[in-house]
């Protein structure tokens, strides 16, 4: 198998995140890739106002902190130019 491309992962997140937030977690599970992968993406997405990290520090399923991300209103827009592709 080979690496994906970050561009690749970060397209996959946004467009995951078109329809609802989702945790660190359940992106990794959608996407099939490692949890540090996307954390690192998030946080990438976020320096350009993308996405929205907010930190749960104490989870209803587990008790755990988490993290949910959410697309901001120019992240939206991205994800609509990247639909059109």
């Amino acid at each position: 198998m080979s690496k994906r491309k970050p561009y690749e992962v970060r397209t996959g997140i946004m467009l995951l995140l078109r329809e609802k937030p989702l945790s660190y977690t359940q992106i990794q599970t959608k996407l099939s890739t490692n949890y540090d992968s996307v954390k690192n993406n998030c946080e990438e997405l976020e320096m350009y106002e993308f996405v929205r990290i907010k930190k749960i520090e104490r989870h209803p399923e587990n008790g755990k902190p988490s993290f949910d991300v959410e697309l901001t209103e120019r992240g939206h827009q991205i994800t609509q130019k990247l639909r059109k592709r």
